[in-house]
């Protein structure tokens, strides 16, 4: 597994960002629709989205790990951790200053300033045409619904027939209109779609979708989350 050394501030919030937090609360202000949080992904967040990147592949070749909306490193760290020593992880941010930020925290990942819309391009400015698993902490909710279904399209044609999706959402918009759409979309683009239980603890309760086989609707996603 790759191993990252690098001490950090012992507050929850400067460790998560690498000591960053000024920029992303300044990203966040500057670009609110694309940030959509003042506060970054916490601890058991980060842990819950990068459980899917262990084990990622096929044996022959290094796996393919992508990171959507990865701020200033707050997931980013723990998927650089988990994942193995020789996988290809790449953490597309949109803001420049969040993505420089986060070049600078030398986590051993490939940083790119770019919009999550041009993955396609993206996997094949790095020599890849799939990636094994797409780790998203975009703010879906704050997406119409064409959007969601432009980018859940894009995701789902650069994803390997056996790899895996994940998002994170916030429990506390789930039943309104944007979450709603959100988990029909999911359903409308990937074959198995699994709830994961809210943190509550998290600030702000979150909690994961965990979604597999790409390419095929019809999904009924029946389990609450809430408890």
């Amino acid at each position: 597994m790759a191993s990252h050394s690098a001490s950090h501030p012992q507050d929850p919030v400067h460790r998560a960002l690498g000591g960053g937090w000024s920029t992303f609360l300044a990203a966040a202000m500057r670009s609110p629709r694309d940030v959509g949080t003042l506060l970054p992904s916490g601890p058991e967040l980060a842990r819950r989205l990068a459980a899917v990147v262990p084990g990622a592949g096929q044996a022959g070749r290094p796996p393919v790990v992508v990171e959507l909306g990865a701020g200033a490193g707050a997931v980013t760290a723990v998927i650089a951790r988990e994942a193995d020593r020789d996988a290809v992880v790449i953490a597309v941010e949109k803001d420049p200053e969040l993505a420089d930020r986060l070049r600078a925290r030398e986590l051993g990942v490939r940083v790119v300033t770019a919009d999550a819309a041009t993955l396609a391009s993206i996997l094949a400015d790095h020599g890849v045409d799939r990636a094994d698993v797409i780790v998203s902490v975009l703010p879906w909710t704050l997406f119409g619904p064409q959007r969601q279904r432009e980018f859940l399209t894009i995701f789902a044609a650069a994803l390997a027939s056996d790899g895996v999706f994940t998002a994170a959402a916030y429990s506390l918009g789930y039943w309104t209109p944007a979450a709603c759409g959100f988990r029909r979309e999911l359903g409308r683009v990937f074959g198995e779609v699994l709830p994961t239980r809210t943190m509550w603890r998290h600030l702000p309760p979150a909690m994961t979708y965990v979604c597999r086989r790409p390419g095929t609707a019809g999904v009924d996603i029946s389990a609450d989350p809430s408890r």
